[in-house]
């Protein structure tokens, strides 16, 4: 995730939407690469959108979303724009 990593270097709080329409799985290698990344900084995860409507996935963040630093909001694929607005906000 380089465009995470610029920001990280800037000083920057992380905002970040995340669309999955679909999903194809995940090797192991590339969770735990996406987990080093997370938690390499992890004050300064500002806003992350989860733009899905995969119902399992709903479920997930509903049941530890909590667990999540900064703030974490689900949106339907229908209002990605919505999401894209929500995480640049400062709210």
């Amino acid at each position: 995730m380089p465009a995470v990593r610029e920001v990280w270097e800037r000083g920057d709080e992380v905002r970040i939407v995340l669309v999955f329409e679909r999903w194809d799985g995940m090797s192991f290698g590339a969770a735990w690469e996406d987990l080093k990344v997370g938690m390499k900084s992890l004050t300064k995860w500002k806003r992350i959108a989860l733009v899905t409507d995969l119902d399992w996935m709903i479920t997930v963040v509903s049941l530890f979303g909590w667990m999540t630093l900064g703030e974490l909001k689900r949106f339907p694929v229908a209002e990605r724009d919505q999401a894209i607005t929500w995480a640049a906000e400062d709210g």
